[in-house]
């Protein structure tokens, strides 16, 4: 068994990011990704089985990226649902920017599900995470609306998709978003 280069992976994460962003996913290729990290197509192999475990650990790994932090956030809006969501909201937002390439790479292939296996589609909000946890406090409380999880991940991953198609937002607009969606949700 090959060893594992953890540069010549990350110049792989970086040329998935480039690809999709520049040609899209439908012309995505292997080659393409081989070709511009520098790699032979078979390195791809050491690391991926196949253009679907290739994409699907990606998101997750830059997922995870953009939610470095938010737990503490959370943590410190304990108990206080509202705020919380608002602090998912904003915290995504403030990742958006800081990070737009890989913001639009999530949002890429979160809109394009069908690229992903189950576990990448699944990742980051199962009931053992703090977002998963949310999303079962919200679904119980009886001050919110009964929405199912994905609902609620659309409603709330709305700010970001807003940044994404206007960067130019004001704090100002997305603030009375952040609040008119808590709203929506409540009962």
């Amino acid at each position: 068994m090959r060893k594992i280069d953890e540069q010549k992976k990350i110049k792989i994460t970086e040329a998935v990011i480039t690809l999709v962003e520049r040609d899209g996913l439908t012309n995505l290729t292997t080659a393409k990704v081989a070709k511009t990290a520098g790699v032979s197509p078979a390195t791809l192999y050491i690391y991926y089985q196949d253009k679907t475990d290739m994409l699907s650990r990606i998101y997750e790994l830059v997922k995870d990226e953009l939610h470095v932090g938010l737990l503490e956030r959370l943590a410190g809006d304990a108990g206080q649902t509202g705020q919380q969501l608002k602090t998912i909201m904003a915290f995504s937002v403030a990742q958006y920017r800081r990070y737009p390439r890989r913001a639009q790479f999530i949002q890429t292939l979160w809109t394009n599900p069908e690229v992903l296996d189950e576990r990448a589609r699944q990742h980051g909000t199962e009931l053992t995470t703090a977002l998963g946890q949310l999303f079962q406090e919200v679904s119980q409380s009886s001050d919110y609306a009964a929405l199912s999880q994905p609902a609620l991940e659309l409603l709330l991953a709305t700010p970001g998709q807003l940044l994404l198609r206007q960067p130019q937002v004001s704090d100002k607009e997305l603030t009375t978003l952040y609040l008119g969606i808590i709203r929506a949700v409540q009962r």
